[in-house]
């Protein structure tokens, strides 16, 4: 009985050691994470709308979020026409308010995302990856106050 239970001890145990052995072999190496490349700008192929103004001041100031909130602003100040003309008015200027408001937060959260992957690959530095959560929180308490303020005229 003793040798039987030795051999049984014996052969699981080759067994176990077999299957350990086969499965270093044939595991399959990590695979390597290649950098993405990224998307070249649009910017590059574009051509000045404006002999005074270049390309540059103009896909980057005058298309910015803080000159479109501006905008917004000066359209504000502008009398208003009587009346429902009134009311669709000023659901129009904050629908648009609210949709540039809302593209700034989804792009910032989008780059924070992304700056979390790169970070872990070790391909932005800390400093990096707090710049673009500090820039995410930011686009958030806008939102959240643009929300809080945001009313419909009716």
């Amino acid at each position: 009985m003793l040798k039987t239970a030795r051999s049984f001890w014996l052969a699981a145990c080759i067994v176990v050691l077999a299957l350990a052995l086969s499965g270093c072999t044939t595991q399959s190496p990590q695979s390597v994470k290649q950098p993405v490349a990224m998307e070249p700008s649009i910017e590059q192929e574009l051509q000045p709308v404006h002999p005074d103004e270049d390309v540059n001041y103009t896909f980057n100031t005058r298309f910015s979020l803080s000159n479109a909130l501006e905008r917004i602003e000066m359209l504000r100040q502008i009398s208003m026409p009587p009346g429902e003309q009134s009311m669709a008015y000023s659901n129009s200027i904050g629908a648009v308010e609210g949709s540039l408001m809302k593209q700034d937060y989804q792009i910032k959260k989008l780059e924070y995302e992304l700056a979390k992957v790169l970070h872990r690959d070790g391909q932005i530095t800390d400093q990096e990856l707090a710049e673009k959560q500090a820039a995410y929180n930011q686009a958030v308490e806008a939102f959240k106050a643009f929300w809080e303020s945001f009313g419909i005229a009716d």
